[in-house]
């Protein structure tokens, strides 16, 4: 483990104990309390050879869950919207992961120092108005180091809500992401590449309590690394401790 995810681990332990309080009085995730839960699909969609495999391992059945970070109530007020995304190993709906499962959490934060500026610079009203960064990197098996984001569709949909506006999308087949990936070293370094395209298919009905996300669940080979991500292992731990059902 280097230095910086270290000093990730001891931050997070030291937050892990205001989390943990937060979720239980909220009776939800302390963090991205509310959302909505998709089936979806992923396909492989990469034109350069170096990234097929990549592209191969992320494609296949998948959860989606979209969130907001701070409100609960559907409120549209200024803040964080999340992207979670399990791929999934066999096409069963459930709240519980399969071997070889990987989760792939994604907000509209470009960098972690851009934090305090995101709620503003999110469009709360839409989720396919806005990009998905994983902020921190990963160590990507036969690729190395890289960033990855999801690139939403922009799609021009109507509707009195975000949920509205995302089920109408969903109708005329136009509630779509692209990962992206951005690699640290090699011919392809520098530059953000599409990878696969993922596709919601239907909304589905899952226990919230339940339905847990873990960053470090890499069943694709996609590990993450770095500060930010040994920050999460904590803080994510007490918070799902601290959840009630609900």
């Amino acid at each position: 483990m280097s230095l910086s995810e270290e000093l990730g681990r001891a931050v997070g332990a030291l937050w892990g104990p205001v989390i943990r309080a937060g979720a239980t009085l909220r009776h939800a995730r302390f963090f991205h309390p509310e959302g909505v839960t998709y089936r979806a699909e992923v396909k492989a969609i990469t034109e350069r050879e170096s990234l097929l495999p990549l592209a191969s391992r992320l494609s296949g059945p998948a959860l989606v869950r979209l969130s907001t970070a701070l409100w609960r109530g559907q409120r549209e007020w200024p803040d964080i919207l999340g992207l979670a995304v399990r791929l999934r190993s066999e096409d069963t709906v459930t709240e519980q992961p399969s071997s070889g499962d990987q989760d792939l959490l994604f907000a509209t934060v470009r960098s972690p120092w851009t934090l305090g500026l995101a709620p503003l610079s999110t469009d709360t009203h839409d989720w396919l108005e806005n990009d998905y960064y994983a902020v921190s990197p990963f160590r990507v098996r036969g690729l190395g180091r890289a960033k990855l984001r999801v690139i939403a569709s922009h799609a021009d949909a109507l509707g009195h809500s975000r949920v509205e506006r995302l089920e109408a999308a969903l109708r005329a087949g136009q509630a779509r992401f692209t990962f992206e990936v951005l690699p640290r070293r090699g011919e392809a370094a520098g530059r953000w590449y599409p990878l696969a395209e993922l596709r919601l298919l239907e909304q589905v009905t899952l226990n919230p309590a339940t339905l847990r996300f873990w960053p470090y669940r890499n069943g694709r080979g996609v590990t993450p690394v770095g500060f930010v991500h040994a920050l999460r292992l904590p803080t994510y731990r007490q918070s799902q401790e601290g959840r009630a059902v609900h």
